[in-house]
């Protein structure tokens, strides 16, 4: 397919400064073919940009797209408390039907707030992978080991893996364990050995809580960093959630390790986990993206609203407005976020032979109104509902805030159908 948008002005993240330019952008199949001023070329598509900001698609770093029905859910508990008693006994009575809607429900509210790209970990995978091909979205997708929950999730990863992995296409199949704590040794070196044989990265929780560390302090006298490393988990890339505990020592690792760390700001907020230290990861090169965790702990899947906190809790933490800027911030949620994942060859910016994952959003609107800056009303002002168009692998997604590849009102009843069996 192929798809002229018109007049649109141009964020292409591409530069360590924002560069904003008024052109078109022709795209052919599943890459952005040509930017230029003016092209006249025909196409089966044409998008007007008038008065709309171009930009990749933002990269959810880090995701559990079945829990869509845990928002709300038992909120204002620790981590352990509400893990233990709210959503493990739910998570249990899962049913097939269940991983899919719930998995839709997840990827359409992403969708609709801009989110072209997700890294996820779960469990019932294969119908998250259903979901993932029905709603057109690019993800990479995990089964999430414990040391109760091996079963045939290795095999599964293999089975999926050789799929999807040497294909030209917007699924990847991860490693994924779930969290030093609930991951001994052999497990881990189970996961490790894998990632090694089909050469993917690991997804993993790590350095998350005080009780993460003291728990790993206490079994085998390190740090969940220095714990990972000596079972040779960095030896493959490796993506971490979290990562607010990192001593000097575990950052003089990680910095010489193909590793990148995912911030989850609502969600560590939420669940009074603590704050990440982004000055210092920069500070040593350490690269960073930004996810959402899964709906039940941040209870919104908006990456622009995960972007405002970002940029409020590294301000207010160091007593310095000046230590990130919204540049950085959105830099977080598209190029750098697809370092994080190792995509950046294929998306994060606006260039030409890249992929077309691109959205459009309005900013002829009164909370976005004057454009003094529109980099800083992007982070600042907008939120996901001022995206109006999303288009993922060369497809328009949506498009005037209509998704075309579900019926929305279906969807939602089913998923309540569900919720009164399940909660």
């Amino acid at each position: 397919m192929s798809i002229l948008i018109k007049n649109a002005y141009i964020l292409d993240m591409v530069s360590n400064e924002p560069n904003i330019v008024k052109k078109d952008v022709f795209i052919e199949k599943d890459k952005i073919e040509k930017i230029s001023e003016s092209i006249d070329k025909n196409a089966e598509e044409v998008i007007d940009g008038t008065g709309k900001i171009l930009m990749p698609g933002l990269v959810n770093t880090h995701s559990h797209l079945p829990m869509s029905i845990f928002k709300g859910y038992k909120d204002d508990k620790t981590l352990m408390d509400w893990l233990n008693n709210a959503i493990f006994p739910v998570e249990d009575k899962f049913e097939n039907d269940d991983f899919y809607y719930n998995s839709c429900l997840s990827i359409l509210e992403m969708i609709k707030s801009g989110t072209t790209t997700c890294n996820d970990m779960y469990f019932g995978t294969e119908k998250i992978i259903e979901a993932v091909e029905k709603m057109g979205i690019r993800a990479n997708v995990s089964w999430c080991v414990t040391d109760n929950s091996i079963g045939d999730k290795l095999d599964k990863t293999r089975e999926y893996a050789k799929k999807y992995n040497n294909m030209d296409y917007r699924i990847k199949v991860l490693v994924s364990f779930h969290a030093p704590y609930t991951c001994n040794p052999e497990t881990i070196k189970l996961c490790v050995n894998l990632a090694k044989e089909l050469n993917t990265p690991i997804h993993v929780h790590l350095a998350e809580t005080m009780d993460e560390v003291k728990t790993i302090r206490e079994r085998y006298g390190k740090t969940p960093t220095e714990y990972l490393n000596d079972l040779n988990v960095f030896d493959v890339k490796t993506i971490l959630a979290h990562g607010i505990y990192f001593s000097d020592s575990d950052i003089e690792i990680l910095k010489t390790k193909d590793t990148g760390i995912s911030h989850n700001p609502i969600s560590n907020c939420k669940l009074s986990s603590g704050i990440c230290n982004i000055k210092k990861l920069h500070d040593n090169n350490i690269k960073i993206g930004i996810g959402t965790d899964g709906s039940g702990s941040t209870s919104t899947l908006d990456m622009f609203e995960e972007m405002k906190l970002t940029a409020y809790l590294q301000k207010v933490n160091t007593l310095n407005p000046t230590v990130i800027k919204a540049y950085d911030i959105l830099k977080m949620s598209t190029i750098e976020g697809a370092k994080v994942l190792g995509l950046d060859n294929e998306i994060g910016t606006i260039e030409e032979g890249k992929k077309a994952d691109i959205i459009l959003i309005d900013i002829e609107k009164s909370h976005l109104i004057p454009s003094n800056n529109i980099v800083t009303n992007l982070v600042y002002s907008a939120n996901g509902a001022d995206v109006e168009t999303s288009i993922i692998d060369g497809k328009v997604i949506m498009k005037n805030r209509k998704v075309n590849c579900i019926n929305e009102k279906e969807l939602y009843t089913k998923v309540l159908k569900n919720v009164e069996r399940l909660l």
